[in-house]
């Protein structure tokens, strides 16, 4: 009787060793990490452009990702760096309004480079609005009708001048992954492209691609460009973000 009660607390323990060395490996193998890729380099910044991306983060630490970050024109590099399969939704982007306006709404594009190089390939692409626009561009440009609220969006940002707004994109992930599970799995992400989209001031103006633009009041929905050189505020202000010339 005691051997057979010895040999079944023997059996006990080596299978309660079993389980936590099977524990042990699935903890490790869930906390992987992969080389990642963030990149803005593509996104050339100009003298005259209301925002600029100041910073990007992945929990709370800075990656380096292509950004303007010193005057004359001190370019960081894009450096590959070791992250979970969490990482983008840890993710922060911290964006610098350069001009004397308040910003209502705002985007960004990203491109997920894992899916193709979005040229010659398709890629997966996913737009985070935030904010609201202004009731004087809320008509859609093609028809001149006003937008479904689904496209205006429910607050403005009140984004003041020359302040920092910062993105977090946990607070997008469901909107992103589902865009992106169709491609491959968020975990799988390794290479991500960031660009800026369109931003809307209070007043209803625009600004994209380094062009400002007003709303054409015969024709809602439309809008007319601005001179190429017009800047709402201190063109040196904040060009790098940081620095005053």
């Amino acid at each position: 009787m005691a051997s057979a009660l010895a040999e079944l607390l023997t059996l006990k323990v080596c299978c309660a060793r079993r389980i936590f060395y099977l524990a042990l490996a699935i903890g490790a193998f869930a906390r992987q990490t992969h080389q990642v890729t963030v990149s803005t380099k593509d996104d050339i910044e100009q003298i005259n452009d209301a925002v600029l991306i100041s910073d990007i983060a992945v929990s709370g630490r800075t990656v380096e990702c292509g950004l303007f970050i010193k005057p004359p024109r001190v370019i960081q590099p894009v450096a590959p760096f070791q992250a979970g399969d969490d990482w983008l939704q840890n993710t922060t982007i911290s964006l610098v309004n350069r001009t004397d306006k308040t910003i209502d709404y705002g985007s960004l594009i990203l491109h997920f480079m894992d899916t193709g190089d979005c040229h010659s390939t398709p890629c997966a692409q996913v737009t985070l609005e935030f904010g609201k626009k202004p009731s004087v561009d809320a008509f859609d440009g093609r028809t001149g009708q006003p937008l479904p609220p689904s496209r205006v969006g429910k607050s403005p940002l009140y984004w003041r001048p020359e302040t920092t707004l910062v993105v977090h994109l946990s607070d997008y992930i469901q909107e992103i992954d589902d865009q992106v599970q169709h491609w491959l799995p968020l975990p799988a992400v390794t290479n991500v492209k960031i660009y800026r989209g369109i931003f809307f001031f209070d007043d209803g103006m625009s600004w994209q691609l380094g062009s400002y633009a007003v709303p054409d009041p015969e024709n809602p929905g439309k809008f007319r460009l601005l001179p190429a050189d017009y800047f709402p505020g201190h063109r040196d202000h904040n060009w790098p973000p940081g620095y005053n010339q």
